[in-house]
């Protein structure tokens, strides 16, 4: 009898223990935890923006996140996020509407705020996802020139290029070069003007080239570092030419629906870092080669949002 009461016993306490470790592993608003898997694609910009979202969340619910990083492309976080393998992956406004959703763009719709809104709609009608407002800042492609050279010829617009364009060599990202529908062919067409030499390069080499003086123009991405560390200006794509490419994150419909926490701390980065801030922070991973969780902290103690 004793026997039989102590293996009962026994199975009450192991079924307690089972339970109370299924409690740890779910999260809500009542202290308990969750650990949240954030994926990034393997270059400055999105490491930071994983890291203040995994610091923001730590700093402010019971819960932990994991930086899952080196995913190679924002396709890819779909993918794992799509599976459960991450809960939220780093992206952009442009890559999903014109790559993973398909859709096209026209004089109707690019718009910054138009191409978040129908993104958003669509991820979350196909595939149960849920888009953040954009952090604030536009990761596209754009032209650069030196800054007191821009200021020494009034030059602020593509436009303004026209006039010098035909005697200046530009350097080409590959990508950018061929890119369908939206290249630089694309772009002659659109602005009525060509550069006296398109000179295409790995993204890496640009830069170089440029302080080589090999170059009088890059072809870049408007939050690059290097930007700031050269003192380059971006010109303004007067005509609109290259799609919004605002940076977001992503997370799937459950975990914000089941912590709701999360959803408002995410709801809480719209708007919070500008281009001209990305590039600053950019630059300090890529070209001081600071360590991207360093400069998340070091931005959102400057912010007063760990406190």
């Amino acid at each position: 009898m004793k026997r039989k009461l102590m293996f009962r016993s026994l199975i009450l306490i192991v079924a307690l223990l089972m339970f109370s470790s299924a409690l740890a592993g779910c999260a809500g608003t009542t202290g308990k935890s969750a650990t949240i898997k954030v994926g990034s694609q393997g270059y400055a910009e999105v490491e930071i923006l994983a890291e203040i979202f995994k610091a923001v969340v730590e700093a402010k619910t019971d819960h932990k996140v994991e930086h899952v990083r080196n995913l190679g492309s924002s396709m890819a976080g779909f993918e794992a996020t799509k599976s459960n393998d991450l809960q939220v992956f780093t992206s952009f406004t442009g890559t999903l509407y014109l790559g993973l959703l398909e859709q096209v763009l026209s004089e109707n719709n690019r718009d910054p705020r138009v191409v978040f809104e129908e993104t958003r709609d669509m991820m979350d009608q196909q595939y149960k996802m849920y888009c953040a407002e954009p952090w604030g800042y536009n990761n596209t492609y754009g032209i650069a020139v030196s800054r007191s050279w821009a200021e020494e010829n009034n030059v602020k617009t593509q436009s303004d290029m026209a006039a010098f364009a035909p005697d200046m060599k530009l350097a080409v990202d590959q990508t950018w070069l061929n890119y369908p529908g939206q290249g630089y062919n694309e772009y002659v067409a659109l602005y009525g003007f060509s550069y006296k030499e398109a000179i295409p390069m790995d993204l890496g080499l640009i830069y170089q080239a440029y302080a080589n003086g090999d170059v009088d123009a890059v072809n870049c991405y408007t939050t690059d570092g290097q930007l700031v560390a050269m003192d380059m200006v971006v010109l303004e794509d007067d005509k609109n030419f290259n799609p919004p490419y605002n940076g977001i994150l992503v997370l799937r419909n459950d975990i914000v629906e089941k912590y709701p926490e999360i959803k408002t701390i995410v709801d809480s980065f719209a708007g919070l870092i500008d281009t001209p801030q990305m590039q600053e922070l950019n630059r300090q991973v890529s070209v001081d080669k600071l360590d991207p969780a360093a400069v998340a902290k070091a931005f959102l103690e400057e912010k007063g949002l760990l406190g």
